[in-house]
């Protein structure tokens, strides 16, 4: 998404744990002419979050585009879930976006405008074995953002929520992307597709994206 975004003339300003993917991504985007910004940024954590949102805030005065990207995973069933896997994948893909969104929200309603993009799963809406917690997040946080749609609804911004199904990323196990990497899609076209929903009239909100594989829903 940062590579599209940044292909069509936009200023992405990129944020992860790992310092090093972050500088591989701004070099691989500037040498194809467009601009990038990194910072490191742990979304669990409300002083990271908010101390990235404010020196963002403070050089660029505005985020247009607010994009909810950061999750992570388990593949493992109910009874062999820990507490602590519980807690990372929660705090990760729940309070994540909850900190992200509340650091610029107050932004946005000032302009009257912005956006915030939700990349959810499919697995909020139908059920996968071994995903029980991470199903949980992204339920919990699709029901958390159509609250907050309806009510920002009168201040301009938009929500839009994402459900891809399987996407060839580094998300999925070795063996599963060595077994279903041709069942899955690639990143670049869902990337597209999420670029072509923030790109519409201000008339109108996209407020649900549902993108899934061609051959049908991949169950490992």
């Amino acid at each position: 998404m940062a590579d599209v975004f940044a292909g069509k003339g936009d200023l992405v300003v990129a944020t992860g744990r790992t310092v090093k993917a972050l500088r591989s991504l701004r070099r691989g985007i500037v040498t194809f002419g467009g601009s990038c910004d990194i910072y490191r940024c742990d979304v669990r954590h409300k002083h990271s979050v908010t101390s990235v949102a404010r020196a963002i805030l403070k050089k660029y005065r505005a985020v247009d585009v607010l994009i909810n990207n950061a999750g992570l995973t388990s593949f493992k069933d109910f009874q062999s879930s820990s507490s602590k896997d519980f807690a990372s994948i929660i705090e990760t893909n729940l309070r994540g976006p909850f900190l992200t969104s509340k650091a610029i929200i107050p932004s946005m309603i000032k302009r009257r405008a912005g956006m915030i993009v939700n990349i959810l799963s499919f697995a909020a809406k139908k059920v996968y074995t071994k995903s029980a917690l991470y199903s949980a997040s992204k339920a919990g946080l699709e029901a958390m953002m159509n609250v907050l749609r309806a009510e920002l609804r009168d201040t301009g911004i938009k929500i839009i929520n994402v459900y891809p199904g399987a996407v060839l990323t580094p998300m999925w196990l070795r063996e599963h992307r060595k077994r279903y990497s041709n069942q899955m899609m690639l990143p670049d076209d869902v990337a597209r597709l999420v670029y072509e929903a923030t790109a519409q009239s201000p008339s109108l909100m996209v407020e649900e994206l549902i993108i899934r594989p061609q051959g049908g829903d991949l169950a490992v």
